[in-house]
């Protein structure tokens, strides 16, 4: 058994012959990148470990500059039963994409652990949820400190969102009708309030499981809306598309192609 701190596996690179360079996220150190020394030739230091879907015990050092050095790893908990429901696996990269790109470096936030798993869970229980992944990807902006207003206007305060209000991922969220004037940008767009009542029931939900039932209480279009508004905020967020986002994109359009 290594002896180790509790993480998961965001990210592998293959670096040099027989390295790995791995990007992990730990309850003590929060986002490192740390090398793993001939892990593309022995698995036996690091116990299937250094993959998706799995909860880990790893046992990081210190080393040159910004890179960590992995020595060993062990499985604590795992998911990979799950690796053949492309849809689930689509949204657990997403969201390892998105703690890779929105929480910062050696900045833990042991929290951000316990959401992890517990999207992990709901796709073990069920699968792939909308409302699960927008469950989770809220609650990662609030650990990040990036989360949306929806009770409010972002700008002033107003609480009056029913009538002209849009969503402005630059501007924090939710724009009330008044100051909706000055948002502009590739992605502001309408918030009717069915979408932000959506969005605030997914928020509120004790964890993603909790948050799949809200799928059946709201339109198609207010969930699309939703998705398409969080989506914003987190390309703005990040700087860039994630490729995870696309892949999903993909799969979603073939399903509906799908006799």
């Amino acid at each position: 058994m290594a002896e180790g701190e509790l993480g998961v596996v965001l990210k592998t690179t293959p670096l040099r012959e027989s390295d790995l360079l791995v990007v992990l996220y730990t309850a003590t150190h929060g986002r490192v990148a740390a090398v793993a020394r001939g892990a593309r030739k022995s698995q036996r230091r690091f116990a299937g470990a250094l993959q998706l879907l799995v909860l880990g015990r790893y046992d990081v050092r210190r080393s040159r500059g910004e890179l960590w050095s992995l020595e060993s790893a062990d499985v604590e908990r795992e998911w990979t039963a799950i690796a053949s429901d492309v849809f689930a696996v689509a949204h657990a990269s997403y969201i390892a994409e998105l703690v890779a790109g929105i929480l910062p470096a050696e900045s833990p936030e042991p929290e951000a652990l316990d959401v992890i798993v517990g999207l992990w869970d709901s796709l073990a229980e069920a699968g792939a949820s909308p409302a699960a992944l927008r469950h989770v990807e809220l609650a990662l902006l609030e650990l990040a400190g990036h989360m949306p207003a929806l009770g409010s206007c972002a700008a002033c305060g107003e609480r009056d969102l029913e009538s002209g209000a849009v969503f402005d991922p630059s501007r924090g969220g939710a724009i009330c009708r008044r100051c909706a004037a000055t948002s502009r940008g590739p992605g502001v767009r309408p918030l009717e309030p069915g979408t932000r009542a959506y969005l605030v029931e997914v928020a509120r939900a004790g964890s993603a499981s909790e948050a799949r039932g809200v799928d059946e209480r709201h339109a198609a279009g207010d969930r699309t809306a939703a998705r398409d508004a969080m989506l914003a905020m987190v390309t703005s967020l990040v700087g860039k598309p994630l490729k995870s986002l696309e892949y999903i994109a993909k799969l979603g359009a073939a399903a509906r192609k799908a006799p």
